[in-house]
């Protein structure tokens, strides 16, 4: 089995993504080989109201079973985001909740940031937070936002201790500077863009975080999902038990979710 942690729904603005909907996803994921998928709006980033992005993303899986494991989008700066959080968390039972400050024009140290982790974390859920969507160096001009850095991550992880962090499409993670902001335990970080073989990154969080904060994930429908299969095949001289872990127990385990 694999349940792949970084995956999205929906159209991006600036430029057209292989797959756009639920039923195109669930093309690419059996071509693939991927069972799960966690899943956020892309809508969700770009809207105004980033909660009609969440009702959307229900629609598109609702016909799908267990296929998609949906995860919440809310804008703190937006009117009434605590009541759109109660509703993803309560009716729909979303696993985790998806933060986008460098879209949505805040920080996650600012009010409007402490409070959205601060309600995340009363809601005993873990915060996704995603590094970028796109490489900037083919970034259309619109597209603005900066990447998510890990200085503001570990400030982060400090500031609210009960808040587990699942870390998507990040690179140049330091499981020593994660471990030292008391992240052993508490984050869960996908495999997209870093290295197994070549600079070993994977392998050093391993060393220091532990095999239970490495995932699968691929960055689908933005990235190929091959590089990602390929980095889980160079991980199958771990022992069983470990690979299947990165595979999709540790996803499971973390997101609270039924296998």
């Amino acid at each position: 089995m694999i349940i792949d942690v970084n995956a999205f729904i929906g159209h991006y603005p600036f430029r057209k993504l292989a797959a756009r909907n639920a039923e195109q996803m669930i093309e690419l994921m059996d071509a693939s080989g991927i069972d799960r998928a966690v899943v956020s709006s892309l809508h969700s980033v770009f809207y105004r109201d980033a909660h009609r992005g969440n009702e959307e993303l229900m629609e598109q899986i609702q016909p799908h079973g267990s296929r998609f494991i949906p995860v919440a989008t809310v804008n703190p700066k937006y009117a009434d985001w605590r009541h759109d959080l109660e509703e993803c968390v309560t009716r729909w039972k979303m696993k985790a909740v998806t933060l986008v400050p460098e879209h949505h024009g805040y920080s996650l140290t600012d009010d409007d940031g402490k409070a959205a982790l601060n309600q995340i974390a009363e809601y005993g859920l873990p915060v996704v937070l995603t590094q970028r969507f796109e490489d900037r160096r083919q970034r259309h001009h619109w597209d603005v936002a900066n990447d998510l850095d890990v200085a503001t991550l570990t400030t982060v992880a400090e500031q609210h201790p009960r808040l587990k962090f699942l870390l998507s499409n990040w690179t140049g993670l330091s499981g020593t500077r994660l471990a030292a902001a008391g992240l052993k335990g508490r984050c869960l970080i996908d495999f997209a863009r870093s290295h197994v073989v070549l600079f070993k990154s994977i392998p050093r969080l391993i060393e220091t975080l532990g095999v239970e904060s490495i995932a699968f994930g691929s960055h689908m429908p933005f990235d190929y999902v091959g590089p990602s299969l390929v980095k889980l095949a160079n991980l199958e001289s771990l022992p069983q038990a470990d690979y299947e872990k990165i595979a999709w127990r540790n996803a499971a385990a973390f997101l609270n979710v039924d296998v």
